[in-house]
């Protein structure tokens, strides 16, 4: 054989083996997509009924399965079911099952007894029948394939292809493939049988979670119907409590009885205490709207419920059927109208019938079945009780109200008297605590919110206060002229005009009269005192109207600031009380804060008080006199006298005693005795010049005491033309009717009477234009404002023309210096006394030589 031969013979040999691997692979991969698709299988199929004929179609790609079955074995029942099975010839319906001793003695149990794979032509199927081995159970094959299918080490069943005709055959390789393939196929049934046995096991939990649930359900519905009717029942015993009437009751009980069952036609029915008449306290109904409300006993429904002490239901055939009995009339009018249904329950209190509750259709479409009567039953024992606690609370409710009643009667006039005494126990309080007039607080009151401010400071020792001690000028004077009404109505508008100027935390009060004490509470600094004593100054130097006329006051203004844990109440007013004597002193209209210069001076006027109560006029004072000279020629024109207090060494001015004196009273005796003394002088010089005496306005509110002044010059046998008496323009009050009858009285009887101190305040030019003076005497310090002041120098000069012009004998007083005395000259002032004028002359007592 050549070489070409031999490598010819080779590559067929090499095709032929590439051919078979070929093939073998082709065989693998059909054999790879099939056990694909049955792993699919086993996860889309919803059920074994789509498995197997799925199964069926693949089995039937690897190989002729046109006769093709699959069995089962159960071996809790020792059954065997076809669950799958196609054939030609023999016809089981699937899921057919047959007794496994019977199916073993065919081939399939043939291969599940041996559990083992067969491959059988129709020679070995006759040789196995022969031998005994199996039974011919069906039509015979010509080719009979079965494998068995196993899960772990048990036979749960077969599976097989078989053939009856010659042309289709199966081989080895065939069986191998359906073993192989069978392996997969089980493990495909355990899972699908998996699924199915979870499916069947969720659907046998879900229908136990829903018997479970339907009884939940019922048990709901039951407890939900429980708990409204313990609402409503609840609901029906609180009205008891809550119910205005027992209209609103009824009416409430009908709205809670609808919250369980239909009662569009609801009754009431009570018996009357004598048990013969029949009341419907309430009812509702569709047809009959107009009831009566009483009627007595009959063969109603209602009666029929009392007769029998029994909830009863009644329908059209039960109606008919009390009515032939006689049990019950038939429908009248009296007992309205016939209804289709009809429920009633009686009332029972103590085992005794008080009425009937009923409900009642006349629409067949509503039906009430006999959980509704038991219903109406069980919730009218608790209404019987409901009506009997409302009957017998509205009883008690009548008596505690009859009860009420009489002893509100009698209560009323003890309640009056209370109510009356304390009344008066209020108004004696604030009486005790308030002034009268203007309903301030007053000196007891005063004294406790003081003391209240002291505990406070002595709590918080930062806590600082300040008491004003307030007192109003010429209130004497409006208070006399005008008289007692419009003193009223000053003090009233004063005491506005003060509480204008303090703030709502501190206390205004009235001691009396003219006086007036403020407690400022929590000041930071004295000036804050100071601050409200200027605003008080200034509102009281505003004119206080009266009818058409209009008066003018002023204030001085004490202070008195608390500086020490253990100050006093007393301290503090006496203090204050002393601070303002010392503004009056030093010409009224302004403000002192006490320090201790005060005080001393204070115990010194205490002292000189008590000292000029015991002096002796004729021993202990002397006159004094200044010449009033003529500026032009310096010739005497008159004589001013003043008194002056000699006291040991000291010879005390009349500033220094004055006040003193007119604060003890004695001034009037003081210038009587002046007045007397001077007289005594004009007697024994009879052409003498005029004498100027300076007396106090105190002699010009009563007419008796101008009197005494005129008695004293009518005994000493003076002529009142040699007397001009003097009065300060400070101590006057403009417009004082009193003070203007006493002067015109004076003038009348011929003294001459001089403005004294003219020039200190706003007021002056009134006194010249409406009292009787002839003489005006200007103040020592509005003199020595001519020299320096231009528009003081204008002002005299005017003050001269209109003095002229009036007949007034204009007089300057402290005309100390050349340029004093050459100013008032050419103003034209006429007369006048000073250091530039003459040194005073001593007045001795008569009982001295007098030395002028």
């Amino acid at each position: 054989m050549s070489t070409d031969s031999r490598d010819i013979a080779r590559l067929r040999k090499a095709v032929v083996r590439l051919k078979s691997i070929a093939w073998k692979y082709r065989q693998s991969e059909v054999v790879q997509k099939a056990l694909f698709r049955i792993s699919e299988l086993a996860s889309s199929a919803r059920d074994m009924s789509e498995f197997y004929p799925a199964l069926h179609a693949i089995i039937d790609e690897l190989m002729m399965a046109k006769n093709f079955f699959v069995c089962l074995f159960d071996d809790t029942n020792d059954m065997v079911k076809f669950v799958y099975f196609v054939d030609e010839y023999d016809d089981v319906p699937s899921n057919e099952q047959f007794p496994a001793e019977v199916l073993r003695q065919g081939l399939t149990g043939y291969v599940m007894r041996n559990s083992r794979a067969f491959l059988l032509n129709e020679e070995d199927f006759k040789a196995l029948v022969e031998a005994g081995d199996i039974r011919d159970l069906g039509s015979p094959p010509v080719d009979w394939l079965g494998v068995p299918l196993r899960s772990g080490e048990r036979v749960i069943g077969a599976m097989v292809v078989q053939s009856y005709t010659e042309d289709v055959g199966y081989t080895r390789a065939d069986k191998e493939l359906f073993m192989f393939v069978s392996q997969h196929i089980v493990n495909a049934l355990e899972r699908i049988r998996q699924r199915e046995f979870m499916r069947e096991e969720i659907a046998r939990q879900t229908a136990s979670l829903r018997d479970i649930n339907a009884d939940l359900e019922e048990q709901i519905v039951e407890r939900k119907r429980a708990e409204k009717l313990s609402a409503v029942l609840y609901a029906i015993s609180e009205l008891t409590n809550t119910s205005e009437s027992m209209a609103n009751f009824f009416k409430q009980l009908h709205r809670q009885i609808g919250l369980l069952m239909n009662n569009d036609n609801f009754c009431v029915a009570l018996l009357d205490d004598e048990r013969k008449h029949i009341r419907f306290p309430y009812y509702v109904d569709e047809r009959d709207t107009q009831l009566v409300d009483r009627r007595p006993l009959g063969k109603g429904l209602t009666e029929y419920v009392i007769a029998t002490r029994k909830p009863v239901y009644i329908d059209e055939p039960a109606y008919e059927q009390l009515v032939k009995q006689g049990k019950v009339e038939g429908p009248t009018k009296y007992y309205g109208t016939r209804p289709t249904q009809w429920l009633g329950s009686p009332l029972l209190v103590d085992d005794k019938v008080i009425g009937v509750l009923s409900v009642q259709t006349y629409n067949k479409e509503v039906s009430y079945k006999h959980d509704d009567l038991e219903l109406l039953n069980f919730v009218s024992q608790h209404v019987a009780v409901a009506i009997e606690r409302r009957r017998n609370a509205d009883e008690v409710r009548r008596v505690n109200a009859f009860l009420e009643k009489k002893v509100a009667e009698r209560t009323e006039e003890l309640v009056n008297e209370i109510e009356r005494r304390k009344k008066i126990e209020e108004k004696l309080f604030y009486d005790a605590h308030h002034d009268a007039l203007t309903g301030l607080p007053n000196r007891s009151m005063f004294t406790e919110r003081l003391q209240q401010a002291l505990n406070q400071k002595r709590r918080f020792p930062s806590h600082n206060f300040a008491v004003l001690f307030v007192d109003l000028d010429r209130f004497k004077d409006i208070n006399d002229s005008l008289g007692h009404s419009a003193g009223d109505e000053f003090l009233l508008e004063a005491s506005r005009r003060i509480g204008e100027c303090v703030r709502d935390n501190d206390t205004v009060a009235r001691l009396g009269g003219d006086e007036f004490v403020i407690l400022l509470n929590l000041v930071r600094h004295i000036d804050d005192a100071k601050d409200v004593a200027s605003r008080i100054i200034e509102h009281m130097r505003q004119p206080f109207v009266f009818g058409e006329t209009e008066h003018y006051s002023g204030a001085s203004v004490g202070i008195a600031e608390c500086k020490s844990r253990n100050d006093t109440a007393e301290r503090l007013l006496r203090d204050a009380d002393a601070a303002m004597y010392q503004a009056k002193s030093m010409g009224r209209g302004r403000y002192v804060v006490f320090d201790e210069s005060i005080h001393k001076d204070l115990v010194a006027s205490l002292h000189r008080e008590a000292e000029l109560r015991h002096a002796q006029f004729d021993q202990d004072f002397v006159l004094q006199q200044f010449d009033l000279v003529a500026l032009e020629d310096g010739k005497p024109q008159a004589r001013e006298v003043l008194v002056r207090w000699q006291r040991g060494d000291q010879l005390l001015t009349a500033q220094s005693f004055l006040n003193v004196a007119e604060k003890t009273g004695m001034i009037l005796s003081l210038d009587h005795w002046m007045l007397t003394r001077c007289c005594e002088i004009l007697s024994e010089r009879k052409a003498d010049v005029p004498i100027y005496i300076s007396l106090s306005t105190k002699h010009l509110y009563k007419l008796a005491d101008v009197k005494a002044l005129l008695e004293i010059i009518k005994n000493a046998g003076v002529s009142p033309k040699r007397l001009v008496f003097e009065f300060s323009e400070t101590e006057l009050s403009d417009n004082s009717k009193r003070q203007l009858a006493a002067l015109k009285t004076l003038a009348d009887a011929g003294v001459g009477l001089a403005l004294n101190e003219f020039g200190r305040s706003s007021g002056a030019l009134q006194y010249l234009l409406n009292y009787p003076f002839t003489h005006v005497k200007l103040d020592p310090r509005f003199v020595s404002e001519t020299v320096n002041n231009e528009r003081a120098g204008v002002m005299v000069r005017n003050v001269v023309k209109l003095c002229n012009e009036l007949a007034i004998t204009i007089a300057a007083a402290g005309i100390d210096t050349p340029e004093q005395l050459q100013a008032l000259r050419e103003a034209g002032v006429q007369i006048g006394v000073g250091k530039q004028l003459g040194e005073p002359v001593w007045l001795h007592s008569k009982e001295k030589q007098e030395v002028i």
